[in-house]
């Protein structure tokens, strides 16, 4: 009878430690994000649920025909349509309300704000000032996605691993993460043309 409650603490003690055991987000990461790009990808390629896709601008002339490897695409859904004509060059400037995540996990299935461009978890156009960036300072996927885009536009955007931070990651950014996007493009700077960038 003694042994009893020994033992009976012995299963409580395993019982706890096995429900503070942390649950590690990134397991099998790169087969969770090489997955999901995968069912995106495959949603552009057939153009749907308003999914379509646009070849890396560093790729110049090759896979023309949007047949290259999935990785070499950025994936964007329109969610609001702009009234702008002109889409920003390479050395253009921007302003741009965006939203950064990864891929959903079980603590985050929204997946993990790294970034955003606003302060507080809400967008407030009345008050939040747009970040001031030029495309040929940004990763390429984010830089793709701009160029395609005109003033007012507000695009959900997946990059893959190879046109965000690759295989080194940055920061919070784990190594081979797609980066999901939300991204509205508030104006648009003609470089050489429009030399007043201030937000009024």
């Amino acid at each position: 009878m003694k042994k009893l409650p020994f033992l009976l603490c012995f299963v409580l003690l395993l019982c706890s430690c096995s429900e503070s055991d942390e649950v590690n987000e990134y397991n099998d990461w790169p087969d969770r994000n090489a997955h999901y790009l995968d069912s995106i990808a495959t949603l552009a390629r057939n153009g749907v649920d308003g999914w379509t896709m646009y070849k890396a601008y560093t790729l110049g002339d090759e896979y023309d025909d949007l047949s290259g490897p999935r990785k070499y695409y950025v994936y964007a859904k329109s969610l609001e349509q702009g009234e702008g004509t002109y889409s920003p060059l390479y050395k253009d400037s921007v302003r741009v309300h965006y939203t950064g995540h990864l891929i959903p996990t079980a603590t985050y299935p929204q997946g993990y704000n790294f970034d955003r461009s606003f302060n507080g978890t809400t967008l407030n156009e009345d008050i939040d000032v747009p970040t001031l960036m030029t495309p040929s300072a940004l990763v390429t996927g984010f830089s793709t996605a701009l160029m395609h885009m005109v003033q007012g536009d507000r695009w959900q955007v997946v990059i893959p691993p190879y046109l965000g931070y690759g295989t080194g990651g940055s920061g919070s950014i784990p190594a081979n993460s797609v980066l999901i996007f939300d991204i509205k493009l508030a104006r648009v700077y003609r470089y050489g043309i429009d030399t007043d960038t201030s937000w009024h």
